[in-house]
């Protein structure tokens, strides 16, 4: 085993560790600090908090691994998820980095990996209808405002092929 691969072994230990569980879902804090995970409550689904961005990372350290078991584990904590309509009721605006349009971009990504895209891919269809509904934002930046939102929304059709890497800087990729 070489250093990268001894380091990822270590971060997703320590995943593992403050992973949560219970008959709900599995799930991932939405903070950590020198006393633990937060607490779980009920918490806006984004790309840069929680359960969704840790997903892909997941996903992603599993393909490089070979890990199947901690692929599928991550795929069904995001559907898990997508199917809690209290946090996807807290997605208040069309953004990356906090809002609907980050959240559909780490699942469009998720879905291109994953064993079986079709759930992601339906989800995907209804997500388009929560994004045009979402309030659009004011400034013109890229995390929180119209540019990264307008990405997110260009190719958020289920199986849609990325023309660009442009999510590299979000490290979805």
């Amino acid at each position: 085993m070489d250093g990268h691969e001894l380091g990822m072994y270590r971060i997703l230990q320590w995943l593992d560790s403050i992973r949560q569980s219970d008959h709900h879902a599995t799930r991932w804090p939405r903070w950590v600090n020198k006393n633990g995970p937060a607490p779980t409550h009920s918490a806006a689904p984004s790309w840069c908090y929680g359960t969704p961005g840790i997903v892909r990372a997941q996903q992603l350290a599993a393909l490089a691994l070979g890990d199947n078991d901690r692929r599928r584990t991550a795929e069904r904590a995001l559907l898990y998820c997508l199917a809690d309509s209290r946090q996807l009721d807290l997605l208040t605006n069309r953004g990356l980095c906090h809002g609907v349009g980050g959240l559909i971009r780490t699942v469009q990504r998720v879905a291109q990996d994953a064993e079986t895209s079709l759930p992601f891919n339906i989800w995907l269809l209804s997500a388009c209808e929560r994004f045009l509904s979402a309030p659009a934002p004011e400034q013109p930046d890229f995390l929180e405002g119209t540019a990264g939102a307008t990405l997110a929304f260009r190719s958020a059709e289920p199986d849609a092929a990325c023309a660009t890497h442009w999510d590299a800087c979000l490290l979805l990729i």
